[in-house]
């Protein structure tokens, strides 16, 4: 009688066992039976350029429900396809990369190889937005090396490309360097956009509706840039 008593112990124990690696295995996704999904919201979505858009992922199946976002597509290690946040916000490029559609794509942080994906078509700003002619602007602010100022003229061509730039960015009343530099424009409406410049890598100008036909611009970039002032138009040049 003790014998099968100790063999149902231990039948029992192997069974409890088996129990608990059945429950690891389905929190993991590893059993036969898939246990983690993944939904994101929206699946299609269409960005204009410098513009943002939120996504957001569900988890089921798991009390681990945090995913890690990514931002793939053709020729992405090339060219800039844009980037996303933690928190599953979407920041498009500058520029539409060729092709113009790309990939988020949500991770689970339970089971890697459980995820969701979006679709996104990069567009360019509506042709009424783009901006023609020439601007100055003028900021003031500081980045690791202190405060500074930037001043200058730029040339938007209306196709979304900055032409015969001039830059002075000074450090102090004697300690000012003047440079040339191109870039891109986006505009998202007749008032608000952003644009970049050449000279100034990982940087972005933002500009919104102010008095006066002035805009607001904003920048902030590497080496914790950040800089307000303002961006004025000009007379747009006469067409050809």
């Amino acid at each position: 009688m003790r014998s099968l008593t100790t063999v149902l112990l231990v039948l029992s124990c192997f069974s409890c066992a088996a129990c608990s690696i059945k429950s690891i295995e389905n929190d993991l996704g590893l059993g036969g039976k898939k246990s983690v999904t993944v939904a994101i919201d929206p699946k299609t979505q269409s960005v204009v350029v410098a513009t943002t858009q939120q996504f957001t992922a569900t988890v089921t199946g798991s009390s681990n429900t945090a995913v890690a976002w990514s931002v793939t597509g053709t020729n992405c290690s090339t060219q800039d396809c844009g980037s996303i946040s933690a928190a599953g916000l979407y920041t498009a490029p500058m520029a539409v990369p060729d092709p113009a559609l790309v990939t988020v794509t949500a991770t689970a942080n339970a089971n890697s190889a459980d995820f969701a994906t979006a679709a996104v078509t990069i567009i360019a700003a509506p042709a009424s937005a783009m901006f023609r002619g020439t601007y100055t602007f003028l900021l003031s602010g500081s980045d690791v090396e202190g405060p500074l100022s930037i001043g200058g003229t730029l040339e938007a061509d209306g196709s979304g490309q900055i032409h015969n730039g001039e830059l002075r960015l000074c450090r102090g009343e004697s300690r000012c360097s003047d440079q040339a530099f191109a870039g891109t424009i986006a505009p998202t409406d007749a008032n608000h956009g952003t644009f970049a410049a050449d000279i100034l890598p990982a940087s972005r100008f933002t500009f919104s509706p102010s008095r006066n036909n002035i805009l607001t611009l904003d920048l902030s970039g590497a080496r914790n840039l950040r800089a307000s002032g303002i961006l004025r138009p000009n007379t747009p040049p006469a067409d050809n």
